[in-house]
């Protein structure tokens, strides 16, 4: 129109807004411009779905780390169903071990009692009992005279510490052993006489300190009473270290036992699961094979 020629006369055109700017092409391997007027890059030929180069290698080594674990566990499942394997030949020396322990346990129960001999009604005279601060306690059997006292301890600030045991300080255990014992069990009659004493002195302590009466008619007798069941003798309380000791080793090869059962299960419980993802591992094994090579194809 006539109008529009007169008021735009002396104006320079306007370009279209697509020409003041530079065309851009994003492509997979970095960003590639084209100026005004120029052709447009094309973008790399990269597969559809295919990762960039850094992604790609990525993958790839991830591929490879759960393809070596996957190895070792298939390595680990064929050796398990294998004739000679190691977890077998652990299970044969842990059956070989508990073997060993249940005839240990056998002999332990047949096994007969230790000698003993039996002690005469000595009457054990003269008891005093002196509760005090430092307790002491005597009294006699035969013609030896026994004396039990309490060891001072005092504590920082000047007060004594909780009653212990007593200090033998007289009296000979090995007097009172009757002439008639045999030799060979004389020394551990003496013994066992010595800890049944320091048993006694200290029943008779305590009996003071609580307001009780002292036992009456004790006898040497008492204090070494034979065991017939395992041998060796009972102390005042009735105590017998044989006894005590063959309950300790039975508690022992119990545990010794229970322990390498439970080795053995564990053993055989490890073989039977890495026999069982044995073909798991194969196939996890096809996938990642499968995986890496679409990777680089």
């Amino acid at each position: 129109m006539v109008w529009r020629r007169i008021f735009g006369r002396g104006q320079a055109p306007t370009p279209p807004p697509a020409q003041h700017h530079r065309a851009e092409a994003e492509v997979a391997d970095g960003a590639r411009t084209a100026t005004h007027g120029g052709a447009v890059p094309l973008p790399s030929r990269a597969r559809p779905g295919q990762p960039a180069g850094a992604e790609r290698e990525r993958r790839r080594t991830e591929l490879l780390r759960r393809r070596d674990a996957v190895l070792y566990d298939i390595e680990q499942g064929e050796l398990a169903l294998s004739p000679d394997n190691p977890w077998q030949e652990r299970i044969d020396l842990l059956t070989e071990s508990l073997a060993t322990v249940a005839a240990d346990r056998k002999a332990l129960d047949a096994a007969t009692a230790r000698p003993t001999h039996p002690l005469p009604p000595a009457p054990v005279e003269s008891i005093v009992v002196a509760a005090g601060d430092q307790a002491e306690v005597t009294f006699r059997i035969g013609g030896e005279v026994f004396r039990f006292a309490e060891e001072i301890d005092w504590d920082n600030r000047g007060g004594m510490v909780v009653r212990g045991d007593l200090r033998h300080e007289a009296g000979d255990a090995a007097a009172i052993v009757p002439p008639d014992t045999p030799p060979d069990l004389r020394g551990a009659l003496a013994d066992h006489l010595a800890g049944s004493l320091a048993v006694f002195a200290i029943d008779l302590r305590d009996r003071a300190l609580a307001g009780d009466p002292p036992p009456v008619a004790v006898t040497l007798a008492d204090l070494a009473r034979p065991d017939p069941e395992v041998g060796g003798w009972r102390d005042w309380h009735g105590n017998n270290p044989v006894r005590s000791e063959r309950e300790h080793r039975r508690q022992q090869l119990r545990a010794e036992a229970d322990h390498l059962e439970t080795e053995r299960t564990a053993e055989a419980e490890q073989r039977h699961t890495l026999a069982d993802r044995l073909p798991i591992a194969r196939r996890r094994l096809a996938d990642i094979d499968d995986d890496l090579a679409a990777l680089d194809g």
